[in-house]
């Protein structure tokens, strides 16, 4: 391996004297080294000479001071590049491959940038805050309408039900009145139908669920329908009630002056008129225990319902008893029966008198009560 020849002498040369008396300058130290490097590669001399050729290759300049050359150092790329040379054994480095000085600028873009910034986070983040914001604002305003829109039906089915309190009035006094004749009877059927028909539909709104409250924010207008929503279910109930006392009324004042119908009974007859009429009391029998058997029993009829119930139970023995008198003869025995159930019907009559007067107080409180409790709801509604 070929060793590089540097200007240096390993011998003593006496050097060391020439450096003492100042014939020749010391060797510079390594900081000079580099200053004298940086003040070489400063220089703006626009056309230097060229420097002669040592016998050992290097170039060496003169400066115009006394004793002083460059040939006295190297560049510290040159002696990298010969010094690569000399030990690897193979064609010395180029010296165009010298080292520069860092730049961060010639760093590929995975080197020198940082970490990329996350926008789709950020993107969802804001996104996330507007939908809150929105939130916050939107839904108590929806609430609000659906608190107004419960409210108005509230409103337009209390109406509608104070609406037929009034013909409902007048339809109770007219069944309860023993002098309506049926086709004033029969009038007051469809406005029994339609006071339940409102009342059943105030009941309808009033059972629809509401809005529910924010977890953190209570919205007043929603608040207060819970009690409005009790309200409108008691006058609901209220309503369905009138009209089904109402409707009793009705039931019992169409349904007991058509018990024990038997027509004109004869107090003698023949044996084929007795077969006839035991075929008309038996089929009289059965209907009038089957409309018997469907009247509702209301506090106010309990009594009347009672004296129905004996009658029918009378009716269907003193049957047996008259078609045996017809047979027998006996006029002055089918007579007394025949009597007997008039009575009977006279005992039913009065008595429905008085339960369809007990019906016309008592109902008829009912719908004042009523229509003085549907317009204090309203006036709560519009507050």
């Amino acid at each position: 391996m070929a060793k590089r020849n540097d200007n240096k002498s390993t011998g003593n040369d006496g050097s060391w004297f020439l450096e003492a008396v100042g014939a020749i300058p010391p060797p510079l130290k390594p900081s000079e080294t580099v200053a004298a490097l940086e003040y070489d590669n400063t220089a703006s001399d626009p056309s230097p000479a060229t420097a002669p050729i040592d016998d050992d290759g290097s170039s060496s300049s003169f400066d115009g001071g006394t004793a002083t050359s460059t040939s006295a150092f190297e560049s510290p790329t040159s002696l990298l590049t010969a010094e690569l040379a000399d030990t690897s054994g193979t064609e010395a480095i180029d010296p165009s491959l010298s080292i520069e000085p860092h730049d961060d600028t010639q760093l590929s873009s995975v080197l020198r940038t940082r970490r990329p910034f996350r926008w789709p986070v950020l993107m969802f983040a804001v996104a996330l805050v507007a939908v809150g914001a929105t939130a916050v604002f939107w839904l108590p305003t929806a609430l609000r309408q659906d608190a107004a829109g419960m409210k108005t039906s509230y409103a337009n089915a209390s109406i509608a039900l104070r609406q037929q309190l009034a013909p409902g009035q007048a339809a109770l006094d007219t069944i309860t009145d023993p002098s309506s004749t049926p086709q004033e009877l029969s009038a007051s059927v469809p406005v029994i139908s339609q006071l339940d028909s409102a009342a059943h539909q105030l009941g309808v709104v009033a059972g629809e669920p509401l809005p529910r409250q924010l977890p953190f924010y209570s919205v007043p207008e929603v608040a207060e329908l819970g009690s409005l929503q009790d309200a409108a279910q008691i006058n609901a109930a209220q309503g369905s009630d009138v009209a089904r006392q109402v409707g009793y009324t009705y039931v019992y004042r169409t349904t007991i002056p058509q018990l024990l119908q038997t027509g004109e009974l004869p107090t003698s007859a023949d044996v084929q008129t007795i077969n006839a009429l035991s075929v008309s009391l038996a089929s009289s029998l059965v209907e009038d225990s089957a409309a018997l058997a469907d009247l509702p029993t209301p506090e106010f009829a309990s009594d009347l319902n009672d004296g129905a119930h004996a009658a029918i139970e009378r009716y269907a023995s003193w049957q047996n008893e008259y078609l045996t008198a017809l047979a027998d003869g006996d006029e002055s025995a089918t007579r007394a029966l025949i009597d007997e159930l008039d009575e009977i019907r006279i005992e039913l009559d009065r008595m429905l008198i008085d339960a369809l007067g007990v019906a016309r107080v008592e109902v008829d409180l009912q719908i004042v009560e009523l229509a003085a409790s549907l317009d204090l709801f309203l006036k709560d509604l519009t507050r």
